[in-house]
């Protein structure tokens, strides 16, 4: 896998997607230093999901939709550059 991260996307084995990276605090559950890279469009692409660990928690029960998300932790090849961008 190949895989570069801009401030405004994320490539991965040559498909682009539009991203905007969330830093953390979250809440107490979530780990502080926890990024989160999330799709523009609502979802990434299939190659990514194959490519990295891809998250949707939505709830159409309960009216609660969150778009794709990737959950990015200190030691996952592209945190440092997502910390850069999200500060």
């Amino acid at each position: 896998m190949t895989a570069k991260l801009s401030k405004t996307t994320l490539t991965v084995n040559g498909k682009r997607a539009g991203i905007r990276i969330d830093a953390g605090p979250w809440i107490a559950s979530v780990p502080a230093e926890t990024i989160k890279l999330r799709s523009k469009s609502g979802c990434f692409p299939a190659e990514f999901r194959s490519a990295l660990t891809v998250e949707n928690n939505s709830d159409g029960r309960e009216d609660y939709f969150e778009v794709d998300c990737i959950r990015l932790l200190p030691g996952h090849p592209l945190y440092a550059a997502a910390k850069s961008f999200a500060a």
